[in-house]
């Protein structure tokens, strides 16, 4: 079999909801996602004419209580979708790891069209899981291979001196500015089913600069992490196709995200936020590539300091990176996040409207790991 061109097309997703306090913390993740698929097949009723799911692979950072048993299968059902379901945990890169799966099968000739998805309650299912337990043999190998991801982020910010707390509210203040103003423009009208409401709960406008250096630090009383330089815990779902180009230009479909490459890597778990750094650069090496190359960048913004602290790394200059906001405005559902990333980096591409014009796509990931997604516009018809 030759392979096939895997791309992913028509993104959508719910708003971001705040969680324990927010519009979905009495929704169950799997109610909310089966509503987005029905949203979804009515936003794209002419695709759904012409695609037929051969699997649905649903991301989810803790998957039990009402997102377990293997959630991807029985939303499947719920939804009436009459195909299979696979869940995927690689925690906040989750929904990542779907569409990267997706893509692998697609290229391979295993499949043509599979949908991905992604679903996280922080107000239902408990941050690491209702009954976490840390293996004595695991921390023999490693003793701080649990360490909670906020202490993960003031020990970037030791390592990364000159990024001070202000410039990490600065980077969040603009988050949350350019998060409104994509909104005020329709930015994200293509990506957002608006159940219940019609924008994240999280994007405060204008940026309150002397409350926000008021905070208390939120993981070490002598640290520089904040609530307003972290991301929100977070309520929400995400869902997509990943088909391959022939059936997407077959549906008339006018532009798509070629799916190029995917990469992983893994940084000390005590300094999880430094692993879009080896993944991206992987990624860059790989395909002979400069960040000068790259048109766009999303980056997970789990804390303005991992974030700053990579970017530095990598040498990716602020002015392509989140440019409609990120996940300190618009919220983190965790096994979602990697599929918000992907349909932004797409509307954003489709934007710029130049075919072949590359975008990157990375988070950090609890444990310490990192996933960068190479994705190239491709326009399919006028």
């Amino acid at each position: 079999m030759s392979l096939r061109t895997p791309v992913f097309t028509a993104g959508l997703r719910t708003p971001f909801g705040r969680a324990t306090k927010g519009i979905y913390r009495d929704w169950r993740p799997d109610d909310l996602l089966i509503e987005l698929i029905a949203g979804h097949r009515q936003r794209y009723a002419e695709l759904w004419s012409e695609f037929a799911p051969e699997d649905l692979i649903v991301g989810c950072a803790y998957p039990e209580g009402e997102q377990g048993y293997n959630v991807a299968r029985m939303v499947s059902i719920g939804a009436e979708l009459e195909c299979p379901g696979a869940t995927v945990n690689r925690l906040c890169a989750s929904s990542l790891e779907a569409i990267a799966m997706a893509a692998a099968r697609i290229r391979a000739g295993f499949n043509r069209q599979l949908l991905v998805s992604g679903v996280e309650s922080m107000s239902r299912i408990p941050r690491r899981g209702a009954h976490f337990s840390e293996s004595v043999r695991i921390k023999q190998a490693n003793a701080l291979a649990y360490t909670p991801n906020g202490d993960t982020a003031e020990r970037v910010a030791k390592n990364y001196p000159q990024l001070s707390r202000a410039v990490q509210e600065d980077f969040s203040a603009r988050s949350h500015e350019l998060a409104d103003a994509a909104y005020r423009r329709g930015d994200y009208a293509h990506q957002i089913y608006p159940l219940l409401v019609e924008r994240d709960e999280f994007i405060r406008v204008p940026v309150d600069r002397k409350k926000m250096a008021a905070l208390e630090p939120a993981f070490d009383p002598n640290g520089v992490v904040t609530a307003a330089t972290s991301s929100p815990l977070t309520d929400g779902a995400t869902i997509g196709w990943v088909v391959d180009m022939e059936d997407a230009a077959r549906a008339k479909v006018k532009g798509v995200l070629e799916i190029v490459d995917v990469t992983v890597a893994q940084v000390r778990p005590e300094v999880m936020g430094m692993g879009p750094v080896p993944a991206t650069r992987k990624l860059l090496d790989r395909n002979q590539l400069r960040v000068s190359d790259v048109a766009a960048w999303e980056i997970n913004e789990a804390f303005a300091i991992q974030v700053l602290a990579s970017l530095a790394d990598l040498h990716v200059p602020w002015d392509h990176v989140n440019t409609w906001g990120g996940a300190i405005a618009v919220g983190h559902p965790l096994g979602a996040s990697g599929l918000r990333l992907v349909m932004t980096l797409h509307d954003r591409l489709a934007q710029l409207g130049k075919d072949g014009a590359l975008g990157i796509v990375t988070l950090c990931v609890g444990g310490g790991q990192g996933v960068s997604l190479l994705g190239r516009w491709r326009v399919l018809a006028n």
